[in-house]
């Protein structure tokens, strides 16, 4: 009888016990595969299982993925969702993940240009007065400047801005809303203002204005907020030719010059500056998810090309020397693709290499997807690489 009563009392107390180790043997695994994910995200390939899902009906079928357009020098390819959006001299067309034709947007451009935000996309003419914004779902909107357009950006959200030349003034800002709607609109009669960017929610305008500085030639980055009228900041970049700005997020502008990388606060602050360990810049890509990518050369001709990519604070993350010519560079997500005349070589963000091959085709252009897959494109056909 005492014997019994001595086992029951003493079972809770091991079941207890029992419990906490269970418990505790979990946390650790929990814990350990936290940091496991942390420390080898590269190496573990989780983008094979989602393209595997993604694409399961395309791999078996010959001709998906294929996609055909009219083949133009001065072509532009863009991911668009998980179809292909192509600027051309004849306009805008958008292509589905089958390669089938979704919409056409038909125009005349004398010379396309083609930015891509997630599901949407704008095709405008670079020194004519057309714009066409259209998203993947088949919502199309022509819009059209009083004068020449010299540059453009483009949200995710469909807010879009863009700069202009106008009679009586050095350039003219606009800025339409995720409606559409014109909503900002800056004239500029002291100051050339070639480029401008947006960020996602339109709140701000920033733009890239040309002047000079003790007799020397000097850019500006200026802010202006879209609900006041007067110029928010302005933020000296030195003696130097900037190519493109864009917004890393709401409040910080990166602008890629002829010599370095800049960042700037939208409250006017200098964030710093990364200068090319190589005098040319050979060719850049903004698209890369946290980090932008570079290819820089010691010569302004030759193949001593060297591939490197940037954090978002303008510190150098990884260099590699690809001592070839590269025919196209394209970042998304956490990969960077680099077509050579050939191969096709992935990289991650830390230049690691992901996945290559020398099936090239004819391909001269290449779209990295943030799934890891990639688009080759050249001879008017587009095919889907799977590594």
């Amino acid at each position: 009888m005492w014997n019994n009563l001595q086992n029951a009392e003493e079972r809770p107390g091991r079941k207890g016990l029992v419990k906490r180790i269970v418990v505790f043997v979990v946390l650790v695994v929990a814990v350990c595969a936290a940091v496991g994910l942390v420390l080898f995200q590269e190496s573990l390939n989780f983008d094979a299982l989602r393209r595997y899902f993604k694409y399961f009906n395309l791999r078996d079928q010959e001709d998906s993925g294929i996609y055909t357009f009219d083949s133009h020098n001065s072509n532009r390819y863009g991911a668009a969702g998980s179809g292909l959006a192509v600027g051309s001299v004849g306009g805008l067309v958008y292509y589905q993940d089958n390669g089938a034709e979704r919409y056409s947007i038909q125009s005349q451009l004398a010379l396309p240009q083609l930015i891509t935000r997630g599901k949407m996309m704008l095709c405008y003419d670079v020194g004519g007065t057309t714009l066409l914004l259209g998203n993947t779902n088949g919502e199309l909107l022509n819009l059209s400047s009083d004068k020449a357009i010299l540059d453009a950006d483009l949200a995710s959200t469909g807010a879009l801005c863009y700069s202009s030349s106008s009679s009586g003034y050095k350039s003219v800002l606009t800025v339409y809303n995720a409606g559409q709607e014109l909503i900002y609109r800056w004239l500029s009669s002291t100051t050339y203002m070639p480029l401008c960017a947006i960020p996602e929610k339109g709140s701000y305008l920033a733009a890239v204005g040309l002047g000079a500085s003790g007799g020397a030639f000097e850019s500006s980055v200026y802010f202006f907020r879209t609900d006041a009228e007067e110029i928010q900041q302005q933020v000296s970049l030195g003696n130097e030719l900037i190519y493109d700005l864009f917004f890393l997020d709401s409040d910080t502008v990166c602008t890629v010059g002829e010599q370095s990388v800049q960042l700037v606060d939208v409250d006017g602050t200098y964030l710093g500056s990364y200068t090319y360990e190589e005098p040319y810049l050979k060719d850049y890509d903004t698209q890369g998810d946290g980090f932008l990518t570079l290819v820089t050369n010691m010569y302004r001709a030759g193949n001593r090309n060297t591939l490197r990519t940037l954090d978002e604070s303008g510190s150098e993350i990884a260099s590699l020397y690809l001592g070839q010519e590269v025919l196209d560079l394209s970042a998304s997500g956490n990969y960077v693709a680099v077509l050579t005349p050939d191969d096709l070589t992935i990289y991650t963000s830390s230049l690691n290499v992901y996945a290559q091959t020398n099936d090239i085709g004819s391909a001269t252009s290449v779209i990295m997807r943030e799934d890891g897959s990639a688009l080759l494109l050249g001879g008017g056909q587009g095919w889907l690489y799977l590594p």
